[in-house]
């Protein structure tokens, strides 16, 4: 029997939610509008880029159909700089929603059309790992004045993930203090 909350996501789960994220591709091959039930892809034509969902991308890479192009946020030097901000800024950077699943699966599926990928990955891991030091900083420094709202704006659905169920037991707990 599982001992974790209804609210709580899986990291399976939450690298399922990513895969719905748009990403672009450059399809080696012609093909009319792919009617799926997660919507309509294409017109797909030769050398010029689609948008489509990631778990579509991954599958026409898996096939030699097309080569994925990286986001603009997954390149050595924005990383950089997210990290340099990162760790003298008290604000979280603006990053996608599931940019942490999204270069994983970029890193593991299109190596090959990315520029020293392990760069990248290592690049990004650095970054959740600043961003969990200073959430965990943020965490310690609650007090009274956190009761009236803490703003959280620009986290990652696995930050999100991992602080709903100490934020919801936060909330239980000072709820039954007033009871």
């Amino acid at each position: 029997m599982s001992t974790r909350s209804s609210s709580e996501l899986t990291h399976q789960e939450v690298n399922f939610s990513a895969e719905d994220e748009v990403v672009l591709v450059v399809p080696n091959f012609s093909l009319q509008q792919v009617h799926l039930l997660g919507g309509t892809y294409g017109p797909f034509r030769p050398q010029i880029q689609a948008a489509v969902p990631l778990w579509f991308a991954t599958i026409l890479k898996k096939q030699g159909k097309c080569c994925i192009i990286p986001p603009m946020w997954l390149n050595v030097n924005a990383l950089r700089t997210v990290i340099e901000t990162e760790r003298v800024d008290a604000v979280f950077q603006g990053l996608p929603f599931h940019y942490i699943e999204l270069a994983a699966e970029l890193c593991k599926h299109a190596r090959d059309d990315m520029i020293d990928w392990s760069r990248l990955y290592d690049l990004v891991d650095t970054i959740r790992s600043v961003r969990h030091v200073k959430i965990q900083s943020g965490l310690r420094g609650l007090n009274a004045d956190a009761l009236k709202g803490v703003k959280l704006r620009h986290l990652s659905a696995i930050e999100v993930n991992v602080l709903r169920p100490f934020m919801s037991s936060v909330v239980d707990h000072f709820l039954n203090c007033f009871k």
